[in-house]
């Protein structure tokens, strides 16, 4: 027994997963087994007990059945004379290292079967051996994916016969290899279905091996080539020549596909052959099925036969499903505690991928375009809002699905960090809220972004107050309303003045005046209780409010001062348009352009002086004529203040949102 098959002290046959074999110990195991450097062997071909003519003996709860019946044969190669035989061999369908499959009519049910035989040169009781274990245990295995087997037996030369139903099948590895293969009509006539195509045969080998692995037989053979596909899409796993009971296993010996087997096969204790070994050898077809070969790869049988023995973990490309490998990843681990436990459960976990082929195709173009934005394409809201929904819904579809999860959180954190780049602060926190598990450093710089905003918008917030504060369109309308009354009542002033002191005013008192003055600042005073919450609602309305209070209630007070020291009326609107030039200067501190409503009283007070006995008049039409400019003024600067809205789109005034990203 060589170092590698005597395993780690306290466990017979078992080497410890952790350790690794080195060249020299693989070497001398080889040479043991009868491998050497320099044997040839094609590397898809199976190796059988008689490869390197070493003779090992049968389970013998193989063999543990009763005596075989005579099977009469008519026909080439081999002809009885008898003219009554019910087989009828026609021809040679194929044949195998040890064995040659016939095309046979039985003529007793008017049909076809297929007979297999050994070789001529085979013929030994080792041989004999291994072909009837052969046939009693497809017998035991009634199984759809399992050839039937009709009858076993000797012929009349004492060679063992086993007569089976003749399948017009295909080996999977053709339809592998030729995309246009006839077969593939009835197995998967869309091209884009040929993956999932794949997958379902390989499903159905899952299900041979589950009953076969119940009855403690391990088939050790799994590749494309030993799977069958029927004209009408049945499979059949065939080829059960080198499958083992495990049941009192004992031995050691060298069989199996070089580029599919698992590490244990290549030791060669049958003790440590047991289900997981097929499940690695479906887990190398489905290797083989992701990307064109098997797993094992070297220039010579003993350096396949290396690799087999310390397999590296398998590595795909993007092109191939990340699921699929994954499954294929833990099938095919070294140490066989690592993979899965049973056929069925393999067969589940592909299953599962192929109920849920709309997921796994809504994440492979999330990871497309991801992959893009990780080789230096620019993000933007389009490509990360598709790459969302794509993968939010194939969650939705299956939530069980690694993959988009992963994506998933790769994608957040690429949105969160465009979002950062444009000072999106709000949209950044939202879309790093939704990263299962969070982001410490994205966590970071989303809060120092906030800080930044926050800042920001405190200024925003400074800012639109003073543009509120400074905005003549607030009470602008009972502004008008005020001024129009007041206007109304200065014209009916001037009509009493008119009537009472006649076109040059001589008979105009003091007092009458001061009552006229009394009645205009108390009409203002009275126009505040309705429109006074409006006037005052911003700084602007409440200067200009103060404004037309001085300038009313300036008016009044001046009046009466002059006329409780004798002053003439004409001498007191003469100075009264004085201190109306000064409240209009002063307006212009508030409404720049209102300084030109000062404009015409220079002109009235000149015109007093000229016209003395028109005085009335003159104060009457240059109040009149500063009101007016004020009302123009500022509609003037009030249309200056607000811009005129592009042609198609609604006037609106700026969100934080806008200013936001603005910045």
């Amino acid at each position: 027994m060589s170092a590698i098959s005597a395993g780690v002290p306290g466990e017979p046959g078992r080497r410890n997963s952790a350790s690794r074999t080195t060249p020299a110990e693989i070497d001398e195991h080889l040479a043991t087994l009868g491998v050497l450097p320099s044997f040839d062997l094609a590397l898809d071909a199976t190796i059988t007990p008689q490869t390197f003519a070493r003779s090992q003996p049968v389970a013998p709860s193989a063999v543990s059945v009763g005596p075989l019946p005579r099977i009469a044969l008519s026909g080439a190669p081999h002809a009885t004379g008898d003219a009554l035989a019910d087989l009828e061999i026609l021809s040679v369908l194929g044949e195998g290292g040890m064995g040659r499959v016939h095309l046979a009519r039985q003529r007793s049910l008017g049909r076809e079967v297929a007979i297999k035989m050994l070789k001529d040169e085979v013929q030994d009781a080792h041989a004999s051996e291994m072909l009837r274990a052969e046939a009693t245990i497809m017998g035991r295995l009634e199984h759809p994916n399992v050839v039937p087997v009709h009858a076993v037996g000797l012929d009349d030369q004492g060679r063992l016969v086993l007569v089976m139903k003749r399948i017009d099948g295909a080996p999977w590895r053709d339809l592998m290899r030729d995309p246009e293969h006839p077969r593939w009509q009835a197995l998967a006539p869309e091209r884009s279905d040929r993956l999932d195509a794949h997958l379902g045969v390989l499903v159905q080998v899952c299900n041979a091996l589950e009953l076969a692995h119940q009855r403690g037989i391990v088939h050790r053979d799994i590749k494309p080539e030993n799977v069958l596909l029927g004209a009408h899409g049945e499979v059949y796993l065939a080829d059960w020549g080198i499958a083992l009971w495990t049941e009192g296993a004992e031995g050691n010996d060298l069989v199996g596909t070089p580029a599919y087997m698992a590490p244990e096969m290549v030791v060669g204790v049958r003790a440590k052959i047991d289900a997981r070994t097929d499940v690695f050898l479906l887990g190398a077809t489905l290797h083989e099925l992701l990307v064109g070969t098997p797993p094992n790869h070297g220039p010579t049988l003993h350096a396949t036969l290396v690799a087999a023995m310390e397999p590296a973990p398998p590595m795909y490309d993007a092109s191939v499903p990340t699921e699929l490998a994954t499954i294929a990843r833990r099938a095919m681990s070294r140490d066989s505690a690592d993979r899965f436990a049973s056929a069925l459960e393999l067969r589940r976990a592909i299953d599962e991928v192929r109920n849920h082929k709309g997921s796994i195709a809504l994440t492979r173009v999330a990871r497309a375009q991801l992959d893009a934005l990780a080789h230096g394409a620019a993000a933007t809201d389009r490509e990360l809002t598709e790459c969302r929904f794509a993968l939010t819904s194939a969650l939705r579809e299956w939530p069980g699905n690694a993959e988009a999860k992963q994506l998933l959180g790769a994608c957040l954190r690429i949105a969160t960090r465009h979002e950062i780049a444009r000072e999106g602060a709000a949209a950044a926190r939202a879309l790093l809220d939704e990263i299962d598990g969070g982001d410490a450093a994205l966590e970071a710089e989303v809060a120092a972004l906030e800080v930044r905003a926050r800042a920001r918008d405190a200024e925003l917030d400074r800012l639109r107050a003073i543009d509120a504060d400074s905005d003549i369109s607030v009470g602008f309308g009972a502004r008008v309303g005020m001024f129009l009354t007041l206007v109304t009542l200065g014209i009916g002033l001037t009509v009493v003045v008119f009537w009472q002191s006649g076109e040059d005013g001589s008979h105009l008192g003091s007092w009458d005046i001061v009552r006229f003055g009394g009645v205009v600042f108390g009409a203002f005073l009275a126009l505040m209780i309705p429109f006074g919450r409006t006037l005052l609602a911003n700084a602007i309305g409440r200067r200009i409010s103060l404004l037309f209070g001085l300038s009313t209630g300036g008016l009044f007070v001046h009046r009466v001062i002059a006329a409780l020291h004798d002053v003439p009326a004409a001498t007191t609107l003469s100075m009264d348009l004085v201190l109306l030039g000064v409240v209009a200067l002063a307006a212009g501190t508030v409404i720049p352009r209102a300084t030109w409503s000062a404009l015409p009283v220079p002109f009235a007070i000149a015109a007093c002086f000229l016209y003395p006995n028109r005085v009335p008049v003159i104060f009457s039409a240059g109040i009149l004529s500063v009101l007016f400019a004020l009302m123009i003024l500022g509609v003037i600067e009030l249309r200056a203040r607000r811009p005129a809205a592009p042609a198609g789109s609604a006037d609106r005034r700026p969100s934080r949102a806008d200013d936001t990203r603005s910045t």
